[in-house]
């Protein structure tokens, strides 16, 4: 990309719980709602195209709350975009292509590349209610998965479980 700062280590919080140290901190950009996001690499192995493996890199982007500083890694240098007084806020606008030829629905965000010309608009609420049916996947391609998947399990571990 084209900041020129050095990533800076940080640890990574899985939704399990679990830590993976040292992923790789790129920037942080602040949304017109104002909440910051953090670029992040999480270092990993993929299949070579002849056989075997070899390393590669998971990019994506994630709250503060999924990060924990290293102790002693100073995060002064990781390039930061706030939002400025004069950007206009964002309209989330989605697509949702249908089942055919036997390939799930998929929700995607404006203008995603992987979407095709048969996929009609909807708003977030509908696009929600389109996650919420079986089959149906949020594009990893485009901002879909980030922005929408977060609001769908939002509150789903404070649900009780019918009989408690």
């Amino acid at each position: 990309m084209s900041d020129a700062s050095p990533p800076a280590p940080i640890t990574l919080v899985l939704p399990d719980g679990q830590a993976i140290e040292r992923v790789r901190l790129y920037e942080r950009q602040q949304l017109d709602s104002g909440l910051w996001m953090y670029r992040i690499g999480v270092p990993l192995w993929q299949t070579a195209a002849g056989g075997g493996v070899e390393p590669a890199e998971y990019g994506t982007w994630v709250t503060a709350e999924q990060l924990r500083p290293l102790p002693g890694v100073d995060l002064g240098d990781i390039p930061a975009h706030p939002r400025t007084r004069t950007s206009a806020p964002a309209r989330w606008a989605w697509l949702l292509d249908g089942r055919t030829h036997g390939r799930p629905a998929t929700v995607h965000a404006e203008g995603c590349p992987s979407a095709t010309d048969r996929a009609h608009p909807l708003g977030t609420m509908q696009a929600l209610d389109a996650l919420a049916r079986p089959g149906t996947t949020a594009c990893t391609v485009c901002d879909a998965a980030e922005a929408l998947l977060p609001i769908l399990a939002h509150g789903q571990d404070d649900v009780p479980a019918p009989g408690e």
